[in-house]
């Protein structure tokens, strides 16, 4: 309920309790005209609280869109009642009436225009300043007359406001401008860096060779690279041979965003250069250049810019792909080759190139690689048998097979095993099946069971009840076959029948899912608790899932919650959910209000609220943490 107006009025520019003011002053963002000009005497107020508070009321007053609270449009009373504190001596006074007509100025663009015609060259600054930042509803041809007002602030914004605009009907208006004043062409320049005004290219290639403006010819630049076509190239290249050393720097990087470097331009020093800049930016801007002018001699920087790189930091895996990427680009194996036989490469560097020669399958770097397999570090061993693997040559598969037995580290044994399996090499089946029987690490087994079925399928699976559990379980997490897992659901072993559940809910498909809701009917109650899981896990939400909440195992409808809680839409948990918060089986409850507090409605903070005092002391800590986070 509104208070009265004019006690709030009478608050805002009487009380002494500064708190009390500035209270009013937020009050009265819910009035119509009649507060706006009291608010503005506000903004004058000594504490900055009130002032602040004032002046976002106008904010809400000049942006509001209740029409029936207002005489007239209140984004145009509030910009006609705040334009005249640009006038004022007080910088806070001016700023803030920028600062709120910023934010309703597109209310009343009638006024704003009006600005652009002040006698005082800062108001008609202020406006352009204004339409630059709000853009929306302005016209850029009411702008270009601008460009030839008597002051130079005042053409320096018309060329930002037209930038900010796009306004393309300026660029000839902005191509007259390049010969004004340094800090008017800054702007002129970056007006047409935003226009992509290509036409404009040979008037600033002009203007490169003729301004002794450093600051100019270096936004010359900037803007010829953001324009960034065909035309660009000539100007530059003929600006380049008078350049500074800095400025053919910046001219590199404008043709490398242009992706237009000439073959005749000798540009080996600044690419290499730039790819030992700490700017990331600068790094990628270079290997752009290293991948269109096919720069081979930038090989050896770019592995040693690879080998720098922290593996723990959050773009590690990006960064090292450009690399990458750009040196599989490239006419790069030889010199590829030539590094790794040197043997003074850091290990990452060294790991780096040898992961590049197995992915351009260089058959050329396979003696060095298998001399690699019995390299001291663990990480060149693993890097050179996924080499191996990927390069695929046959004759590779004996060194593979003794590294994937013999060797000290698991992890280049699984290395070597998943090699075997993209070679696809016969003779090394039975070792890989011996190996079979051995290995204890589940992973490991993982990587045998996908090899021998890469190798040979049908004779892998025709012993499979033969093998023993684990490789089941294996199997069971690795394939996308339900011939398989129906077989493997046959088995004797609950973990395997287990595993075999699961993968149903993994691959999804309308056979899994059927399989899945004829498990629910099983005996084995494990059995249908991972069926239900399951069902989870495939984010599927039905009825016959639903009645599950209802089983009276309570192991059953915990499972059932966990499922429901991955399928089922909020509407749907609240509905079937709510009602087991009274379960008497305590997990069932927990789990429930984790479920609802995953939705963090209000509706769910009432329902919790309500159970606040349940006996249960596990269950009343939960939903004070539940609560909390809503």
């Amino acid at each position: 309920m509104k208070k009265n107006i004019k006690k709030l009025l009478s608050t805002l520019l009487y009380d002494k309790d500064y708190s009390q003011r500035r209270y009013s002053a937020e009050e009265l963002a819910q009035y119509d005209e009649r507060v706006i000009y009291p608010l503005i005497k506000a903004l004058k107020d000594e504490s900055p609280a009130v002032q602040d508070a004032a002046t976002q009321s106008l904010i809400a007053i000049g942006t509001s869109e209740d029409e029936d609270r207002f005489l007239t449009n209140p984004g145009e009373f509030v910009t006609y009642m705040v334009i005249p504190l640009l006038r004022e001596e007080e910088a806070y006074l001016r700023n803030t009436a920028l600062l709120i007509l910023a934010e309703i100025g597109s209310k009343a663009p009638v006024l704003i225009y009006q600005l652009l015609k002040d006698k005082d060259p800062d108001v008609r600054k202020f406006g352009l300043d204004l339409i630059a930042h709000i853009r929306n509803g302005f016209d850029g041809e009411r702008i270009v007359p601008l460009l030839k007002d008597s002051n130079a602030n005042v053409r320096a914004a018309a060329a930002r406001a037209i930038g900010e605009l796009r306004y393309e009907g300026a660029v000839s208006a902005l191509i007259d401008s390049l010969n004004d004043e340094e800090w008017v062409t800054f702007y002129v320049l970056q007006a047409l860096a935003s226009l992509q005004a290509e036409e404009a290219s040979d008037a600033i290639g002009e203007l490169l060779l003729s301004s002794d403006s450093l600051l100019v010819k270096a936004e010359a630049i900037e803007t010829l690279g953001k324009i960034g076509t065909q035309k660009v190239i000539a100007p530059l290249l003929k600006y380049y041979p008078v350049a500074t050393k800095d400025e053919k720097k910046e001219i590199i990087k404008a043709l490398i965003r242009a992706e237009a470097i000439p073959k005749e331009a000798d540009i080996k020093e600044e690419l290499i250069s730039l790819i030992k800049e700490r700017d990331w930016d600068e790094k990628t801007l270079a290997l752009k250049g290293i991948r269109i002018t096919n720069l081979i001699e930038a090989v050896p920087f770019m592995v040693e810019e690879a080998g720098k790189l922290d593996p723990s930091c959050f773009d590690y895996d990006e960064k090292i792909e450009i690399i990458q990427d750009t040196i599989l680009n490239i006419n790069s194996e030889d010199e590829l080759i030539h590094l790794i036989e040197k043997d003074n490469l850091k290990y990452r560097a060294k790991a780096f190139v040898i992961n590049i020669l197995g992915k351009m399958r260089s058959r050329k770097a396979v003696p060095i690689l298998l001399r690699f397999l019995k390299d001291i570090k663990r990480d060149i061993r693993i890097a050179s048998a996924k080499a191996l693997g990927d390069i695929g040559e046959k004759e590779t598969v004996r060194h593979l097979v003794t590294s994937s037995v013999e060797d000290a580290d698991v992890n280049v044994r699984k290395a070597a095993i998943v090699a075997l399996g993209m070679i696809k090499a016969k003779e090394a089946y039975n070792p890989l099946l011996n190996l079979l029987e051995k290995e204890t690490y589940p992973d490991v087994i993982e990587a045998i069971v996908n090899s021998l079925m890469e190798i040979n399928e049908e004779k892998f699976l025709s012993k499979l009840e033969s093998y023993k559990n684990e490789v089941k379980q294996a199997l069971a997490n690795t394939t996308s076959s339900m011939d398989i897992l129906n077989r493997l659901l046959q088995c004797d072993s609950t973990e395997v029948r287990k595993s075999a559940v699961m993968a149903l809910g993994r691959l999804t498909t309308d056979d899994a899912i059927a399989k899945l809701i004829e498990l629910l009917s099983s005996d084995d109650k494990e059995i249908k608790k991972f069926a239900i899981l399951a069902l989870g896990e495939a984010k599927f939400c039905s009825d016959i899932l639903l009645e599950c909440l209802k089983d009276e195992d309570p192991w059953i409808r915990y499972s059932a919650v966990k499922a429901v809680r991955k399928g089922c839409g909020s509407e749907i948990l609240i509905e079937k959910l709510t009602p087991l918060l009274d379960d008497p089986f305590p997990p069932v409850v927990i789990a429930v209000i984790k479920a609802l507090g995953a939705i963090g409605s209000s509706e769910v903070y009432d329902i919790l609220s309500s159970k606040k005092a349940h006996p249960d002391k596990d269950i009343r800590e939960k939903i004070e943490e539940v609560l909390s986070r809503i």
